[in-house]
């Protein structure tokens, strides 16, 4: 199970960065009404982009 995860690692981190990108934006609709910190949506993109990044690399690795 875990080598069927590995062969398909592009999407699995194309689907990882949909999502903190998706939680990005909701923590900064929250830090625009005073519930959270805009600093901790830019941590989420930042991950987003890192995990996108990783997904394309391992795209052209294959």
């Amino acid at each position: 199970m875990f080598g069927a995860v590995l062969a398909n690692l592009s999407p699995l981190l194309f689907a990882l960065a949909l999502g903190a990108a998706l939680v990005g934006l909701l923590v900064w609709l929250l830090a625009a009404q005073g519930a959270a910190q805009k600093r901790t949506a830019w941590i989420f993109w930042g991950v987003a982009l890192a995990l996108a990044l990783g997904g394309l690399f391992s795209l052209f690795q294959s």
